[in-house]
């Protein structure tokens, strides 16, 4: 009998996450930076292994929320995890235990859900800080098992497909092979762009920063995908920072971005990139809701 089910990825702020799920998919989906938050949307990514599916969910960062924003993306990673399957609770082995680790514990021990836990960025740990972490764990919840990984290195990522296929529901297939996401192209896009400003600006720019792509579309004459996106932040001074020096610092971003884009949709893409300034957005509910976090 197939297998498939929903697969949440769960654990607070700059654990791994969106690696982890990259990773098993073997392509970048979601995407990566060292600020904490970079995620901000449940994001939906498809695995096949031949007649059995799986259906990972990248979640936000679970934290005290701080704004209307972040109480969106907590909200997001909850409603994921309480509808999942299975459920992918990760840790971070170099760090102790946090008030954000105790939350999750205590909502999967109200889901029931079966659960594995990851304890993530082991390359980067010294062992007997381990068994503490998974002593300390195994206490709190019955877990169906317990996997040290290091997504960035591969360490026993391949154990954590296998176990990930072997504790999924029977059922068929909810998805076509061929497809990855449940993203549209224009959610892609953006999210692209978004990533090249935490890339380049990560110290002077934090997460007030958004991105919208007005437009889309195919031009078939010159064989090109047409995208014109703006950037959101907060203050005039940061707009200034992503522009930079007579626009170099936006052009920058604007060639990388598209250079990604490339790749991944196939295709040649003209970006046409713009910067505007937004007072508050992450507090005003018809900004999010322009931006897609509704």
């Amino acid at each position: 009998m197939p297998k498939c089910g929903y697969v949440s990825i769960i654990g607070k702020p700059n654990v791994g996450k969106s690696t982890i799920l990259n990773y098993l998919l073997g392509e970048k989906l979601s995407i990566v930076s060292r600020k904490p938050e970079t995620t901000r949307d449940s994001i939906l990514g498809i695995t096949n292994k031949g007649d059995d599916q799986a259906i990972f969910i990248d979640t936000p960062g679970i934290r005290k929320s701080r704004h209307t924003l972040d109480k969106y993306m907590v909200k997001k990673a909850y409603g994921s995890g309480q509808q999942s399957d299975l459920i992918l609770f990760v840790l971070d082995a170099t760090s102790f235990m946090s008030q954000e680790d105790r939350w999750i514990f205590d909502r999967i021990n109200d889901w029931k859900k079966n659960t594995i836990l990851l304890i993530n960025k082991v390359d980067r740990a010294k062992k007997p800080f381990l068994l503490p972490i998974i002593e300390k764990a195994s206490k709190l919840y019955n877990f169906v098992d317990i996997i040290p990984i290091s997504a960035t290195e591969g360490i026993q990522m391949d154990l954590l497909k296998k176990l990930i296929f072997e504790n999924l529901p029977e059922g068929v297939k909810l998805f076509p092979d061929e497809q990855f996401t449940d993203k549209s192209e224009r959610f892609v896009a953006a999210e692209m762009i978004r990533e090249k400003v935490l890339e380049f600006l990560w110290q002077e720019v934090p997460h007030s920063v958004a991105v919208l792509v007005e437009e889309m579309k195919e031009k078939e004459r010159e064989n090109i995908t047409y995208i014109h996106a703006t950037i959101y932040v907060e203050r005039p001074s940061q707009k200034g920072i992503i522009i930079g020096e007579g626009g170099k610092m936006l052009k920058q971003i604007g060639q990388v971005a598209r250079r990604d884009m490339e790749k991944f949709f196939g295709r040649k893409v003209y970006l046409d990139l713009w910067v505007t300034v937004e007072k508050d957005w992450r507090n005003n509910p018809t900004v999010l809701r322009r931006l897609g976090y509704s």
